[in-house]
């Protein structure tokens, strides 16, 4: 069952619509009209045919959001969620990943799974390999993110020439998305973490060495 996310804050909320003051006409069986003071839900009427739009509270932040209601599920409409990519990831390689936040968040699961794949193309043309056996062949990445990326190649090629379904599910594409992230993770944030943590350590060490230095001349 696909999940509402808040567009603010990203987080998991029920589809609580916003209510307003209004006020509400009736008619009696006589056929007098009666208006009374109540409240209403900011939702659109419910016509065959057309999409049925609502204004959500997000339940975590208290922010409005319009989303959409399709088969008796709701998506997230506007604002697009924007998903914040970790600056360690190459400029081209972190636009594809963008791309791809993005037209999931709209719901383009299709061509969601397409930039999945071409951030992959673009992550082996960064590191000189020539696919992901040699990725995985340089040590690049290791045998269980090969067979994430795997996966994402083959779902990428079914979405080209349409051998799935029109409509891919949401389920599926999010696995997709966050098996790149992974990768992406693992080959170009985790290392740069590292290499930040050892540096700050052999600062400190030089520091205190320093220091130590410092206090022995002035004895």
């Amino acid at each position: 069952m696909a999940k509402l996310i808040c567009p603010h804050c990203g987080v998991f909320t029920s589809p609580h619509l916003h209510t307003f003051k209004a006020t509400v006409t009736t008619r009696g069986s006589t056929g007098e009209y009666r208006h009374r003071d109540g409240t209403a839900e900011a939702i659109t009427p419910h016509i065959p045919g057309y999409p049925v739009y609502g204004i959500i509270v997000c339940e975590a932040c208290g922010k409005y959001f319009v989303a959409e209601k399709k088969l008796q599920e709701w998506s997230a409409v506007y604002p697009i969620q924007h998903k914040t990519v970790a600056t360690e990831i190459p400029p081209p390689i972190r636009g594809e990943l963008e791309e791809a936040n993005l037209c999931f968040a709209v719901g383009a699961y299709r061509a969601c799974i397409s930039m999945c794949m071409t951030a992959l193309e673009a992550l082996w043309r960064d590191k000189n390999a020539s696919g992901l056996n040699d990725l995985k062949g340089k040590g690049i990445i290791s045998a269980q993110l090969f067979d994430q990326a795997t996966e994402i190649r083959l779902w990428a090629g079914m979405v080209k020439h349409k051998l799935i379904h029109e409509t891919v599910q949401p389920e599926e594409t999010e696995e997709l998305l966050t098996y790149l992230e992974d990768i992406l993770y693992d080959v170009y944030v985790q290392p740069a973490h590292t290499t930040a943590l050892r540096q700050k350590r052999e600062q400190v060490k030089k520091d205190n060495k320093s220091k130590t230095s410092t206090s022995g001349s002035q004895l």
